[in-house]
C-alpha cells in the first residue's frame, strides 16, 4: 500500500484520516502493518477469489505445419509482449517500476573499464569465463551440477532455443511441445521448416506424460520442447514425478529434450525455493546405479548419449528485457552448438557480460529477486481481484505459483483475435490465445501478464477490456 505520507499527498487528506482508514482496513483483515516496512495487502484475500482453472487441453495429435500471425508482429512492435499497454502509451510517468540501479552501475563501470584495445577483439566463442562460472553456481540452485566449461553464452533464450533446434533436427522433422505453448518456439519451428506435434497439457502441472507416451507410439518425434517451470501462457509447474517419467520415455529412445528454463527464478515469495530443472533430473538418472561401476558407466554414457537434455535460459524475464544475454547447457551437442553460435551471432557483447558478471558476484541478483518475487505475487493477487471485478464473464483462469502471466478462458463465442482489433483502437494490447498453438485452437483465451505494477492506467485498460468483451458478447448474442 502507499505510505501514509504518499497517500496524504495523493488524496489531500490529513494524516489522521489516512491512519484511521488504514486502521479500519487492518481491522477487517484486508491489510497488515509490518514494522519499518509499511502496510501490505493480505495474501489471504486470494482465498476469497477462487477462479476455476482451465480444463486440460485436448489438441489434435496430428503433426501440423506452423504459420505465424501478423498480430504477434504488431504486439512486438508496440513493445507490449507482457503488458496491456504499449511501451509509448504510459501517462503515469510518476509511477515507474522500481529501478535496478545496482545493475545499471555495474554495466556502466564495465563500459568505463573496457579499453579501446579490448573493443577491437571478439569475445571468446564460449563467452566470458567469469560469467559462465557465476551461471554454473546459479544452476546449482536448480539441482544441476555443471562447470563453466559446460555452458555457452548466447544472445538470449530465443537464440539458445534456435541453436538447440538447429543442432538436433533437420527440415521436415517432427518436434513435440506442450499445448498451449510458447509462440516463440512455434515461430522457430516455422523458420526451420519443422512440424509441430502439440501435446495435451494441464494449466497447473504442464505436459501430460501419458500424452507423450501415446505420441511416441505413433510418431517419429525428433525433439521435445518443454518449459517445466512456470510455462507461458499458463504458468504451469511440472511435478518432479512427471519430470522423471518424461525422462524415462525419452532417454531410452535418444530423443533430445530442449528445456526452456527462462522463468525458473520466478517462484513466488521471498523464501520460495527454486524448482529443480529437468536437466538436473537427467543428470541424476545417469549418475546413479546399483554400484560404483554402474554409476561410472552411466556417467560416461551421458557424454555420448544423444538423448540428453539441453537447457536454455536468460535474464530477460527476471532482470531486464533489454539485457540480451542468455546461456545454454548443450550437453552432448556442445561442439555443434558452439559452431552454430559462431554462424548465427559470431560473438556476445563483452561489456554486458563483464557488467552482468560483477552484478552476480556482488549478490545483486539475489537482492533483486527477493523483492521481485514478492512483488510479482502481490501483482498476481491484484490481477485476480481485478479479473473478478471487471471480467466476471470469464469462464476460468490459471493460478500459477510463479512466472509472469495468467491463462484466461472467456466464453466460447468470444474470438480474441477479433477482439484484438477493437482493443487496439482503444490503446489496449491483448495477447490472444490463438498465438499459442499451430492449430485453430484457444480462440476464446487470453494471456494476461502481471509483470507490471497495476497503475491507474492499467486498471482502466483492464476495465475497458471487460466492457469490450461484454459488448462483443451482446453483439454475437443478438446475431
Amino acid at each position: 500500500m502507499p505510505s501514509v505520507r504518499s497517500l496524504c499527498e495523493i488524496t489531500g487528506l490529513s494524516k489522521s484520516t489516512v491512519l484511521s482508514a488504514y486502521d479500519r482496513l487492518e481491522a477487517d483483515g484486508l491489510i497488515e502493518a509490518r514494522p519499518r516496512s509499511g502496510f501490505f495487502v493480505c495474501y489471504q484475500l486470494l482465498n476469497t477469489i477462487k477462479l476455476k482453472a482451465p480444463d486440460v487441453s485436448q489438441p489434435s495429435l496430428t503433426p501440423t505445419p506452423v504459420s505465424s500471425d501478423q498480430v504477434l508482429v504488431d504486439i512486438m512492435q508496440q513493445g507490449a509482449a507482457f503488458d496491456l499497454l504499449s511501451s509509448e502509451s504510459h501517462s503515469d510517468r510518476k509511477q515507474k517500476e522500481p529501478e535496478n540501479l545496482e545493475l545499471r552501475r555495474c554495466l556502466a563501470r564495465a563500459l568505463r573499464r573496457q579499453s579501446y584495445q579490448e573493443q577491437l577483439y571478439y569475445d571468446n566463442p564460449a563467452g566470458l569465463l567469469s560469467l559462465r562460472q557465476q551461471l554454473a553456481q546459479r544452476m546449482a540452485l536448480s539441482g544441476a551440477r555443471v562447470s563453466a566449461d559446460d555452458l555457452l553464452i548466447t544472445s538470449g533464450c530465443q537464440h539458445s532455443l534456435l541453436l538447440a533446434l538447429m543442432a538436433t533436427t533437420s527440415p521436415g522433422d517432427l518436434v513435440a511441445l506442450e499445448s498451449p505453448g510458447f509462440y516463440g518456439a512455434l515461430q522457430l519451428l516455422e523458420t526451420l521448416d519443422l512440424k509441430a506435434l502439440e501435446l495435451s497439457s494441464d494449466a497447473n502441472t504442464g505436459i501430460s506424460p501419458e500424452a507423450l507416451a501415446l505420441a511416441l507410439e505413433h510418431w517419429d518425434i525428433k525433439a521435445l520442447i518443454l518449459t517445466p517451470t512456470f510455462a507461458t501462457p499458463t504458468g504451469s509447474l511440472m511435478p518432479d514425478a512427471h519430470k522423471r517419467r518424461i525422462l524415462e520415455l525419452t532417454v531410452a529412445r535418444k530423443i533430445p529434450i530442449i528445456e526452456d528454463d527462462i522463468y525458473g527464478e520466478l517462484a513466488f515469495g521471498v523464501q520460495s525455493s527454486r524448482p529443480r530443472s529437468l536437466y538436473s533430473f537427467e543428470q541424476e538418472l545417469f549418475e546413479t546405479g546399483d554400484n560404483k561401476t554402474q554409476a561410472v558407466e552411466n556417467k560416461e554414457s551421458r557424454n555420448t548419449d544423444m538423448g540428453t537434455v539441453i537447457l536454455c535460459s536468460s535474464f530477460s524475464k527476471c532482470l531486464s528485457r533489454d539485457l540480451r544475454i542468455g546461456w545454454i547447457a548443450p550437453g552432448a551437442y556442445r561442439a555443434k552448438i558452439q559452431r552454430l553460435k559462431l554462424v548465427t551471432s559470431l560473438a556476445s557483447s563483452q561489456t554486458q557480460q563483464l557488467g552482468l558478471s560483477e552484478f552476480l558476484s556482488s549478490g545483486g541478483l539475489n537482492r533483486h529477486l527477493r523483492s521481485l518475487r514478492e512483488r510479482l505475487q502481490q501483482q498476481r493477487v491484484q490481477l485476480q481481484v481485478l479479473i473478478n471485478e471487471h471480467l466476471p464473464m470469464a469462464v476460468s483462469c490459471s493460478e500459477p505459483l510463479g512466472g509472469l502471466c495468467l491463462w484466461l478462458e472467456l466464453p466460447s463465442n468470444v474470438d480474441t483475435i477479433g477482439l484484438y482489433a477493437k482493443a487496439r483502437k482503444e490503446g489496449i494490447i491483448l495477447t490472444p490465445g490463438a498465438l499459442f498453438s499451430s492449430q485453430s485452437r484457444y480462440q476464446n483465451f487470453l494471456r494476461i501478464s502481471f509483470s507490471h505494477h497495476w497503475s491507474d492506467e492499467r486498471i482502466a485498460a483492464l476495465k475497458k477490456l471487460g466492457e469490450l468483451v461484454t459488448a462483443y458478447l451482446d453483439t454475437n448474442t443478438e446475431k
